[in-house]
């Protein structure tokens, strides 16, 4: 009897022991710098598109007045601003960590 007691109390301590370890909470944050457009004087943002690094990104139009951002890589780009598919603006830009860059389109 008193065996049985000593086993079922371990067995107890054992399963309260397990219940009680600690947890760990760990989170991931997306620090890369953005880039966001303004463009001033036209409505019209549709017909204006980006190139980053002579990759083509599409309209900026998602970028323009919106919560959203274009997100890049830290380190030095080209950005290219096109009307109607003809450059209008090419820049040389330095983007670090956790920085927002708002590129304004006159």
């Amino acid at each position: 009897m008193k065996t049985k007691f000593i086993m079922l109390y371990f067995y107890a301590f054992v399963l309260a022991g397990c219940v009680q370890m600690p947890t760990l909470e760990s989170k991931t944050v997306d620090n890369r710098p953005q880039l966001t457009f303004s463009i001033t004087g036209e409505s019209n943002v549709s017909n204006y598109s980006v190139s980053i690094d002579n990759l083509d990104n599409g309209s900026i139009a998602p970028y323009t007045d919106t919560n959203e951002a274009l997100r890049v890589l830290s380190g030095t780009h080209l950005i290219e601003i096109y009307k109607n598919n003809e450059l209008i603006s090419s820049r040389k830009i330095y983007l670090g960590d956790g920085v927002t860059k708002e590129i304004i389109i006159k």
